[in-house]
């Protein structure tokens, strides 16, 4: 009875539109909006040599004046140039997000914070 209630409320009252909600397509059929964690979540999982982590993506949804805008911190490996994997990693992006979602255009401000000496270890779990 409470699931009922609460589902009750849920489909009642949802809100239309969050903040990192942006309108993606609008077709004859009806309209395609697409949250900005679903774009945070692809550049997080993009994994290209040399980069070690990606940290700090935030997503400013587009708007008619300004196109869809991905800023991002890495930590990169060391005797890399920074351009050059910020370059690879921006087309990759770019690549996934046009195969994914069909967008086009982004602009992107990439800020390497770190540079590794070395590629920690993952502690690896024994099987028993």
């Amino acid at each position: 009875m409470l699931n009922t209630i609460k589902n009750f409320f849920e489909s009642t009252f949802k809100t239309t539109q969050s903040d990192g909600e942006f309108l993606l397509r609008e077709t004859d059929f009806g309209t395609i909006h697409l949250d900005a964690s679903a774009i945070r979540r692809i550049v997080e999982r993009t994994k290209i040599s040399g980069v070690h982590e990606i940290k700090n993506v935030v997503v400013d949804p587009p708007s008619r004046e300004v196109p869809l805008n991905i800023r991002l911190n890495l930590t990169i490996q060391q005797d890399l140039s920074a351009v050059k994997l910020g370059e690879e990693l921006r087309d990759k992006i770019k690549d996934e997000l046009r195969e994914i979602f069909d967008i086009t255009h982004a602009t992107f401000d990439i800020k390497v914070v770190h540079i590794a000496n070395e590629i920690p270890e993952k502690r690896k779990r024994r099987v028993r």
